[in-house]
Formats: structure tokens, C-alpha cells, sequence
């Protein structure tokens, strides 16, 4: 009978253990989270983060064309778009955009055609496109295609409401991407 009793003791003790270490992490969890919260900084270095996760994946998405281009020896395409499907005609990046390949060269997007799309950046995004990229990005094998009359493309990705500083880089006639560093740059949302 000694032995029983020390058996449900070890069980309860070691069941008290494991709700202690459960609780603990409750209790660290909820710490952090008001850290987060209360820490002067921690929105800008919130704002920062969502400007670099932007500005990557507008830049991985014109990597990907560029490569592709050169794959398949073709026209590939990144073009702003809100539904993954097709390209929109009003020159806004904001809501996404989609690399696919022209190899009929119609301009449009077909199912067979799709690379793959990218989604919506965080809603206080915005991304400016300007010169050969802003309708659209369009690489062949030896690298990017004016549009605009222009050679080279530039993009520039703001947050409203944040002093953060904008975020830029240049898509260049060979189809290189160039990291521009912002030099007295503001984003104008007026």
C-alpha cells in the first residue's frame, strides 16, 4: 500500500510540473507581447521589417522573370495585378503583382502561362513604378525591354503614415536589380 501512495504522488507532482512549465510560457508569451507593445521603436521596427518583406518580394518576383527569361528564351512578364490572374491597367502595384510567360506575345496572361503570382503587401504599402517598369517589367533572354521610352525601371516602396524611409532600387536595361540608398526621398501622398 506504501508503494501505490508513492506512485499517485510522483504522478501528481510530475502533473503539477508540466502545468508550471505550460504556465510559465503563458506568462513569457504575454511578457513579450506587452515589451513589444510599450518599447519605443518597436512600430518603426515594425514598419521597417514590412517595407523590406515588400521590396524582397517585388525584387525576388523580377529575379524570377529574368531567370526564367533566360530558360526558356522568351518574354516573361511581371505586371501589377489583384487576383493573380491578370494584369492590371491602372500602372498600381499595391495589390500584388504576377510573373508569367508571353510566349504568344499577346500581353495576357493564360493559365499555361503562369509562373507565379505574388500577393498583396501589407495595406499601407504602397509601390511607385516608374521608366521601362511601370506598367509592367518585360525581360527576354538578353534582359529588359523599355516600355515608356525608358531603359531602365525604378521602384519605390513607402508606408503611409510611417516616417520611415523609403525604400528604392533600379531595374536596369541588362535586367540587373540595383539597390538605390534614399537620399532626401519622402514618400508624397498627397
Amino acid at each position: 500500500m506504501h508503494s501505490s501512495r508513492n506512485k499517485k504522488g510522483n504522478k501528481a507532482r510530475h502533473f503539477v510540473l508540466g502545468l508550471s512549465a505550460l504556465e510559465m510560457l503563458i506568462v513569457f508569451a504575454a511578457i513579450a507581447i506587452v515589451v513589444l507593445i510599450s518599447v519605443p521603436g518597436s512600430t518603426q521596427l515594425l514598419e521597417k521589417y514590412r517595407l523590406k518583406s515588400a521590396e524582397s518580394s517585388l525584387i525576388k518576383s523580377l529575379e524570377l522573370a529574368r531567370i526564367e527569361a533566360q530558360k526558356r528564351s522568351s518574354t516573361v512578364i511581371v505586371c501589377p495585378s489583384s487576383n493573380g490572374h491578370s494584369c492590371r491597367r491602372d500602372n498600381n502595384w499595391d495589390h500584388g503583382w504576377v510573373v508569367f510567360s508571353d510566349g504568344n506575345g499577346n500581353g495576357t496572361v493564360q493559365d499555361i502561362e503562369l509562373v507565379e503570382s505574388f500577393p498583396a503587401p501589407h495595406e499601407r504599402i504602397t509601390i511607385e513604378a516608374a521608366g521601362a517598369t511601370k506598367s509592367r517589367a518585360s525581360f527576354t533572354s538578353t534582359g529588359l525591354l523599355g516600355d515608356h521610352d525608358a531603359m531602365t525601371g525604378q521602384f519605390t516602396i513607402c508606408m503611409k503614415g510611417s516616417s520611415a524611409a523609403p525604400r528604392l532600387f533600379e531595374v536596369e536595361a541588362d535586367g540587373w536589380i540595383k539597390q538605390v540608398p534614399p537620399e532626401n526621398e519622402t514618400c508624397d501622398f498627397g
